[in-house]
């Protein structure tokens, strides 16, 4: 295969490559997938099967968030109570809606030129990772190879760091050590408080909201559709006064617990007029200090991004997922280049690293809305519902006045 989306070559001495994709969040189908494009997808990967890259050994980093579990449905519900049987239900919607992207990581591995390896690195989205039974059925769906590896949270090769970045993350951080716990009898996910606030309100508005989580810079699209930060605030004020403490107090839901530092993070979110989240300093501080370490490469963001420390070096992978830049007073929606990270080895030491930009493949007919603005009216329905849904006047607790908002 001749492919159009072939990287460059590798530098000599090259005895390794690391591809690390991030944030892909491929979904089950329809308009509600971030990543329509398993197809492209496969063409990018096997083009690492073709020279100059044929006889050179490849470890693929799937550095989080790539299966989009956490948006995905089962039985048609967004339960956060998520056992092994929810885990694999909602794997499996995701599977058939995808099935080049599966095909191309068994070829890779069938590729008989040089090893190939495959690397799971759990996120946010992928949580689910955690459970043995995923992991089982997710190596069945590779071929059945042992070079498929779960490497949990982070992975290092010679001295490369690779993490998804949510566990610096305070809304997402999740217990590395319990990622999933008993709950009645049976494992269920041990859900950090900011998914379960995200499937507790926001996750059944996907059909209406889904779009508008792809549009990007979040402060822009706040300043334009200020109805859309209205709306998020309204959802989140409510679930925290109201919803949220039904049923907290002798209550043994994992999933209803309270921290001081969720106290602050929820302030900060409501306070801030920044959305966006920053939580690569953990990192670049563990760059500065140690001698042993030359690159870090994170994702999450969907920023990409580069910092250097002299020889040391933090990539910030961005993202594969679609994303739009609103532009034009939202008159337009141009999309954003997709975004991965390459390093290029010899004994475990870096010799080069880089990101790599492409542009992604059209849209499907009907995906993307003729404008932005086309997304105000369900804002405004969703508005108005919310208010409806408000505490009685007696007792009714108003939202503070501030520019928060928190996207999904």
């Amino acid at each position: 295969m001749t492919s159009s989306l072939r990287p460059h070559a590798p530098p000599a001495g090259t005895d390794q490559l690391l591809v690390v994709l991030s944030d892909i969040e491929m979904g089950a189908g329809g308009p509600v997938d971030d990543f329509p494009h398993s197809d492209w997808l496969a063409e990018l990967l096997l083009a690492y099967n073709e020279p100059p890259f044929a006889e050179l050994p490849i470890d693929l980093v799937l550095n989080g968030d790539i299966l989009d579990l956490f948006k995905t449905s089962f039985e048609g519900r967004y339960s956060h109570h998520i056992t092994p049987r929810i885990a694999l239900g909602k794997l499996e919607r995701i599977a058939s809606a995808h099935p080049p992207f599966f095909a191309a990581l068994q070829e890779l591995l069938a590729h008989r030129g040089a090893e190939r390896r495959i690397h799971f690195v759990t996120g946010n989205h992928d949580a689910e990772l955690a459970f043995p039974a995923v992991q089982d059925d997710l190596r069945r769906r590779c071929g059945g190879s042992e070079r498929v590896n779960f490497a949990g949270f982070a992975l290092d090769i010679g001295r490369v760091h690779i993490e998804h970045g949510s566990q610096h993350d305070p809304m997402f951080a999740v217990d590395a050590a319990k990622p999933y716990v008993d709950y009645h009898g049976e494992p269920v996910l041990n859900l950090s408080w900011g998914a379960v606030t995200l499937l507790d309100t926001v996750m059944e508005l996907q059909p209406q909201l889904g779009f508008l989580d792809r549009v990007m810079p979040k402060v822009l699209v706040f300043e334009l559709m200020p109805e859309a930060k209205e709306l998020m605030t309204e959802l989140f004020w409510n679930y925290w006064t109201r919803d949220y403490w039904k049923g907290f107090f002798g209550s043994d839901d994992p999933a209803r617990r309270l921290t001081w530092t969720m106290v602050k993070e929820v302030i900060w979110r409501y306070g801030s007029r920044e959305p966006e989240v920053t939580m690569d300093k953990d990192l670049r501080e563990q760059l500065t200090r140690s001698d042993d370490l030359m690159l870090c490469i994170v994702g999450h963001q969907h920023q990409p991004a580069w910092w250097s420390f002299g020889d040391r070096k933090l990539l910030q992978a961005g993202c594969l997922r679609n994303e739009y830049m609103v532009v034009d007073d939202g008159r337009q929606l141009r999309p954003i280049p997709k975004c991965y990270a390459e390093a290029y080895l010899r004994r475990g030491v870096p010799l080069r690293s880089q990101l790599v930009e492409v542009i992604g493949p059209p849209a499907p007919p009907g995906y993307l809305p003729e404008s932005f603005f086309d997304l105000l009216p369900p804002v405004l329905d969703l508005l108005t519902a919310a208010e409806r849904a408000k505490l009685p006047a007696a007792g009714k607790l108003e939202p503070p006045n501030d520019e928060g908002g928190e996207p999904m």
